[in-house]
């Protein structure tokens, strides 16, 4: 039973690590040398408690409106396993509804190894939805789940004014009532917010700060408060996104798209230097994917990329590591050169790589880096581009808040 039982928890956990894996590569930021870091400092800064695993903004309600219906189940020894079937009844409604963006849609009649109480967890902190506890900080959703069941199964009596006789303190403050088709599995439900429902996440956006500022709002917030019209073509680095930036965000707006352009190179550079290595010091035949790519990554993104102020960014996001920065110089020093080699950046990507990886880092010339070269196949490897610092996903969620009926 022992080794049935560590058998599951390995199973589960590597589940989790190849999941983390192919959302990453979807996302586009594999974090090779650390530029992931300059992806989730900007993200943060710009969009607080946004995720790239975030889809439509009425998850935001449906996770409270889940815990409600848990709480008010008797049985208090299997919390997580309610919460999960219900996050099943969910993408299975959702699914029916022929929704897109349904958390758990394809894993159905599984659970997903991400779930929306999961996912959207740090929005609903972040956002001031999800109660902090008695010492000011936010629960997790296991704590959240042991109080739950530490909670006594009491019936509904209420006064002559109709009101709860005992209450137990809430989870969330106070959010939309669910419509009746959230309890009526015959009617469909959907995505479509409620005017209640916009209202209450308008007032939530509004008092988003941007992070370490003394409370200024965040470019989210002023997104929302200045009503920019959003669609699916808009771009982060458009006027009417700059015009409600305040002064400090549209500084950093444009050191983050020259960081982005970059980026975008840098990270041409580290898969031109694996093919380079797998070619000439593995003795591996290899397609020139990445290394052709690298020239119209180059020609494309040069003019932003070699505008950037480096030290500017640290200034933008104080704990942006010094590794990365570090390649940032090194890539536009490169870049500046017009030879173009690549041997002048292989020793600072590859002690980056190694320090973040370890023995999984492809360009190191040691055997495990030989192994990791021979995994590895150009076709496979995403090809090189932007950081997009989550704005797809803050752009859906922005649309579902102005969407009309």
């Amino acid at each position: 039973m022992q080794a049935s039982f560590g058998w599951t928890l390995l199973s589960r956990d590597a589940l989790r690590r190849a999941e983390k894996q192919l959302r990453d590569a979807a996302d586009g930021v594999r974090d090779e040398v650390g530029f992931l870091a300059l992806h989730q400092a900007y993200a943060d800064r710009f969009f607080p408690g946004t995720s790239v695993l975030h889809t439509r903004l009425r998850y935001v309600l449906f996770v409270p409106w889940l815990y409600e219906k848990v709480t008010q189940q008797r049985d208090r020894h299997h919390i997580s396993a309610a919460v999960e079937n219900q996050e099943i009844i969910l993408a299975r409604r959702l699914k029916k509804a022929k929704e897109f963006g349904v958390i758990g849609g394809r894993s159905l009649p599984k659970p997903t190894t991400q779930p929306p109480t999961l996912v959207y967890w740090s929005a609903l902190s972040a956002w001031r939805i999800l109660r902090p506890n008695a010492s000011g900080t936010i629960p997790s959703r296991q704590t959240v789940h042991r109080i739950i069941a530490r909670q006594a199964v009491r019936p509904q009596m209420h006064d002559d004014d109709r009101q709860l006789l005992v209450e137990d303190e809430a989870l969330f403050y106070s959010v939309p009532k669910p419509p009746p088709a959230w309890h009526d599995h015959e009617q469909r439900l959907d995505f479509q917010l409620a005017t209640g429902e916009k209202r209450f996440l308008r007032n939530c956006f509004l008092s988003v700060a941007r992070p370490d500022s003394g409370g200024s709002p965040s470019l989210l917030a002023r997104l929302v408060e200045h009503n920019v019209e959003v669609t699916d073509r808009l771009e982060l680095w458009s006027p009417i996104v700059k015009a409600a930036a305040d002064h400090a965000d549209r500084e950093a707006l444009l050191r983050a798209k020259q960081a982005a352009a970059l980026s975008a190179i840098g990270r041409g550079v580290y898969a031109a230097l694996v093919e380079t290595l797998r070619e000439e010091h593995d003795g591996l035949p290899t397609d020139e994917l990445h290394r052709k790519n690298l020239k119209d990554v180059c020609d494309k993104f040069a003019n932003d990329a070699l505008a950037l102020d480096i030290d500017g960014v640290s200034f933008d996001a104080t704990l942006i590591p010094g590794g990365i920065l570090g390649v940032l110089r090194e890539t536009q020093a490169w870049l500046r050169n017009q030879t173009k080699s690549l041997n002048g950046l292989y020793d600072v990507y590859q002690t980056a790589e190694s320090h973040r990886k370890g023995r999984r880092a492809r360009l190191t010339k040691s055997l495990a880096g030989r192994e990791k070269r021979a995994e590895w196949l150009p076709d496979q490897h995403p090809l090189a581009a932007p950081l997009h610092y989550r704005w797809g996903n803050v752009r859906q969620l922005l649309m579902d808040l102005q969407e009309t009926p």
